[in-house]
This record gives structure tokens, C-alpha cells and sequence, in this order.
């Protein structure tokens, strides 16, 4: 049936891309027909019986494909996976974890969730839900959400080990699931006494609210200059972050702009009133800020108006329409292409199809391109040039104004292990129970946990042993080298859990070397220096 199945497939393929291809005028009604007589044919006449649905969902999923990169296929369940991020919501039990030691660990409960009102706490580990055991089974963080949401169940009984003076202490919960608030910005904090940050992890129908609440609180602390965290971020409603451009740019500056062969020009402009038109404004990306991250990058990059600093982002200047179907299945469709108001795209090329262009991204770090400015591609046919006179460039992405390379000498295999198995969060959280409350009684906040907190000699030793339990061993060199990177993680990791997870990001700022090397860059007085406003 297999076989079966992937012949229909080209043929199926072979019809509908010699019509896509066509220099000539499509005529619709024709294609429509034959595509509608080749599949009644295929259900009626055929020798043995065929399933036509996953021949139809294949095939448009290999005929989106052979477009471009970005338009896509979704199942209905794929679709469901898909929006939850952007909906800035979701259903659940409103915790955090991660699979340490083959067993649900609690890493965060999420505030006015279903299990922070139930009573559960960082650092419990989940046995069961429902009845259906999750530990000891080998289960990846991935699965057990999945299971959890697959659950039709409103009510879910949780049975959990949590961690006390005397030994372990077997609880069990009811809890009725709830929506849970999703912040896309998951921390806002001053860096110093004028520097503000805000982490802004994707676009969603909530990031405008979430983004002018904590701007607002850091202007109330009278923030002068703000970071604008961009790394990771892949995107999401393009409204958006049009909407939060505006915050940072004067009225009447063209945003951005898009076209399409069947959409018109459309330009988006800003408007009066934004919170943060005059501070300095500093903006982190990497190879994974893409879409509408690169966007924001562009316009503020294009406008002077900002200082872009990491390293080259992703590359996408697409953008997508969504189309849903009856069957609660999905397209997003490429409609048109969007540019930054000097009129560059930051499309990467796609000609030599999708696992090239994938291949592409992988690519960087072996090209040396994440260690070496030197080693970025531009084409110098698509350079721009802003008011100030600084070159911008297309073709591939936002080349950063400060180039950061990524520091992987600090990550040998020892570590690389470590992490991967999630080691550090596994000693953390059993050091947090032990020490939690001394940590939270001793230091007054983050700031002066991450100055003045160094792991003793016997808490160094007691990580060995539990990294050697976990069947990760070194010799005395590799990890009497590798002590400072390990002090490093188990306190954002004591961080997170013991002052929660807005300090978390903290902490990951105090260690960062993008943040470093801007604080550099700060202090040398280039913004002024580039003639940025």
C-alpha cells in the first residue's frame, strides 16, 4: 500500500507542478477538474483500496515544498501545536519541568495555575497523572506533554515525591486544569542603574501587553537606555511587532513594507506616542531571530535608530498567510514578501530547495561564520544605506552593527554531556532543597546571590559523584578545568529555583558574553560614536 500510496503521490505531484510552473495564464477550472477526476478515479476504479486522504495531505504537503521554504502543511493536531505559543494561553496544569533522573521534576509553578493553587512546589517530582506512571519509563519532556495534553480529562490526580528533612514525602493532588497565562516576556529587569532589559521570546496576540508592561515598569525605574532581547525569537504576528516597532520610532518612519504577484503594496508607518522614542535602545539577535524579530532588527538598524548586536539572524523575509480547511487542518502560504525601510529583503535564497536552504542555517558554525565576522557572506549587490550613512546589507539576514562570536571553547564533551542529560538542573534541584531556604534567608536578592554564592569544595565533590552516578565521568583535569562553568550553571539554576523565574533570565544575563561585549561597547561610547538617536 505503501508503494501504492507514493506512486499516486507523483503523479498526483507531476499534475499539480506542471500547472504551478506554467509560464502561461493558469486556467483554474480545468486544473480543478482534473485534479477532482484523478482522485474520484483513484477511490472508484482502482485495483485494491486506497486511503486518498495522506495522499492528498503528502502531496500538498511536497507541492508547498517545491515553492518555498516557508509555506507549509498542518494536520489538525500539528495546527493546535502550532498556535498555542502565539495565543499567549494555554490549558494545563501550570508548571515548568524537565525529565531528571527518569522522573518529572518541577522546575517552576506558574502563578494563579491550577498547581501553584493546589500547593505543589519547585522541586517536587510527578510519579503519575492519572493513574498512567511517568517515572522510571524513559519518557522525554516532549512525550509527557503531549500525554498531559492529550488528557481530555478536566480533572487530573497527580501523584508526587517531594523532598523534606526526614526523606522523601509521598503527596497527591487534585487538580482541575485551567488556562494558563503564557507571557511571551518572560523577565524585565535593570541590568544597572540606566539600562533596562526586556526578554521577548516570540510575537503573540499578548506580546504588546506583556512587552509595555514591564516597559512601563522599567521607565518607572528610570530606565535611560534598554536591551531588547531578540535571540531565539522566530517570530510570530506580524502586527505585532509592527505595533511594537512603533513604541521606538517618530511618528510618519515608514515600518516596513510587502508585496506580492496577488497582494498590493502594502506600508505600515509609525505613529505618535511611543514609549521609548528617545533612549538608547540595543537590540540582541542570533542565527534563530527570525521574521518578524528580523523586522524590528531591520527597522531600527535602517532608521539608526538602534545598535543590533550577536550575530547574523535567520534570514526570513517571507511572509504567510494561514488557510484552514474544514477538517480542522492548515496552510500557511507564502503571500508576499516583506522590506525593511530602505527597501532591502533579508530573504536567504531558497532556488536550490528545502533541505539546501536548511542545510544552509546548520552550515554557519562549520563555515566559521559564528566565531568570525570575517567569515559572513554579503553580497555586496544588495547594499543599502541608512540616513546616517552606515551600509546595511540584504540578501541573507541582519548583519549586527557588534558581531559577538560564539564562545564554544568553555563546552568541552564533559559538559556538553552534562547539559544534554540535564544534570545541572538535577544536582540543582537537590541542592535547592537542601540549601533553599538558608540561600533565600542569606541573600536578599539575585544580584547579591550571583556575587557573593561560590560552591564549596564539598558541594564541587557531591556534583562528581552524582555526574558519575549518572554515568558521565572525567578525569581530575577536565574537571577541576571545567569548575568555574559549572559554579556558572548550578547558580542560575539555584537562581531560577530559589527567586524564581524572572531572576532566572538575571542570572543568565549576569554570565551572558553578548551582554558583555554591549556593555563594552557601551562604555567605549559607540552609540554615539555611530551617530545613533
Amino acid at each position: 500500500m505503501m508503494r501504492k500510496s507514493v506512486a499516486f503521490l507523483f503523479c498526483l505531484l507531476l499534475i499539480i507542478m506542471s500547472a504551478v510552473k506554467a509560464q502561461s495564464q493558469n486556467d483554474l477550472d480545468a486544473d480543478i477538474k482534473k485534479l477532482e477526476k484523478f482522485i474520484k478515479n483513484l477511490d472508484q476504479n482502482y485495483v485494491d483500496q486506497v486511503e486518498t486522504k495522506p495522499i492528498i495531505e503528502e502531496g500538498i504537503k511536497r507541492m508547498l515544498e517545491e515553492l518555498d521554504p516557508h509555506s507549509v502543511y498542518f494536520t489538525k493536531e500539528a495546527y493546535e501545536r502550532a498556535n498555542e505559543p502565539l495565543k499567549g494561553k494555554y490549558k494545563g496544569i501550570g508548571v515548568r519541568f524537565l525529565m531528571v533522573d527518569d522522573t518529572m521534576a518541577i522546575l517552576d509553578v506558574v502563578e494563579g495555575g491550577a498547581a501553584q493553587k493546589a500547593g505543589m512546589k519547585v522541586g517536587d517530582r510527578i510519579i503519575s497523572i492519572n493513574g498512567d506512571t511517568i517515572a522510571g519509563r524513559h519518557l522525554s519532556s516532549r512525550s509527557v506533554v503531549r500525554k498531559i495534553k492529550e488528557d481530555d480529562r478536566q480533572e487530573a490526580q497527580v501523584e508526587v515525591l517531594r523532598s523534606t528533612s526526614s526523606g522523601d514525602q509521598p503527596l497527591l493532588f487534585e487538580l482541575s486544569k485551567s488556562e494558563v497565562k503564557l507571557s511571551s516576556v518572560p523577565s524585565y529587569f535593570m541590568i544597572d542603574n540606566r539600562i533596562g532589559y526586556i526578554k521577548l521570546e516570540r510575537f503573540s496576540s499578548s506580546s504588546l501587553s506583556d512587552f509595555r508592561e514591564g516597559m512601563d515598569i522599567l521607565l518607572e525605574q528610570k530606565a535611560k537606555s534598554l536591551v531588547l532581547d531578540l535571540r531565539g525569537n522566530g517570530g510570530g504576528y506580524l502586527n505585532v511587532a509592527e505595533k511594537i516597532i512603533d513604541e521606538f520610532l517618530e511618528d510618519r518612519k515608514l515600518i516596513v513594507y510587502s508585496e506580492g504577484e496577488h497582494q498590493a503594496k502594502r506600508e505600515t508607518f509609525a505613529s505618535s506616542g511611543g514609549r521609548f522614542i528617545d533612549g538608547d535602545l540595543y537590540v540582541l539577535i542570533d542565527a534563530n531571530s527570525a521574521s518578524a524579530s528580523e523586522i524590528f532588527a531591520g527597522a531600527m538598524q535602517d532608521w539608526d535608530r538602534g545598535l543590533i548586536v550577536g550575530r547574523r539572524s535567520y534570514g526570513k523575509g517571507l511572509v504567510q498567510r494561514t488557510i484552514e480547511f474544514n477538517d480542522g487542518a492548515a496552510m500557511r502560504l507564502t503571500i508576499s514578501r516583506y522590506y525593511t525601510p530602505t527597501g532591502r529583503s533579508i530573504q536567504r535564497p531558497y532556488d536550490e530547495g528545502v533541505k539546501a536552504y536548511q542545510q544552509d542555517l546548520r552550515n554557519r558554525g562549520a563555515s566559521g561564520e559564528l566565531f568570525s565576522a570575517d567569515s559572513i557572506h554579503i553580497n555586496d549587490s544588495l547594499i543599502y544605506y541608512t540616513p546616517k550613512n552606515r551600509k546595511v546589507y540584504g540578501g541573507g539576514g541582519i548583519i549586527p552593527d557588534v558581531f559577538v562570536p560564539v564562545d564554544s571553547s568553555r563546552k568541552d564533551d564533559f559538559v556538553r554531556n552534562i547539559l544534554r542529560k540535564g544534570l545541572f538542573e538535577g544536582y540543582s534541584l537537590r541542592l535547592f532543597n537542601t540549601i533553599g531556604d538558608d540561600v533565600k534567608t542569606e541573600y536578599s536578592d539575585v544580584s547579591e546571590f550571583l556575587e557573593a554564592f561560590v560552591l564549596s569544595d564539598k558541594q564541587l565533590n557531591d556534583f562528581r559523584m552524582y555526574s558519575d552516578k549518572s554515568g558521565i565521568s572525567t578525569d581530575d583535569e577536565t574537571f577541576e578545568r571545567n569548575i568555574p562553568f559549572l559554579n556558572e550553571r548550578v547558580k542560575v539554576c539555584l537562581s531560577r529555583f530559589t527567586f524564581g523565574y524572572m531572576a532566572y533570565y538575571q542570572a543568565l544575563v549576569y554570565y551572558d558574553d553578548d551582554v558583555k561585549a554591549l556593555q563594552n561597547e557601551i562604555d567605549k561610547g559607540i552609540y554615539k560614536e555611530l551617530g545613533l538617536k
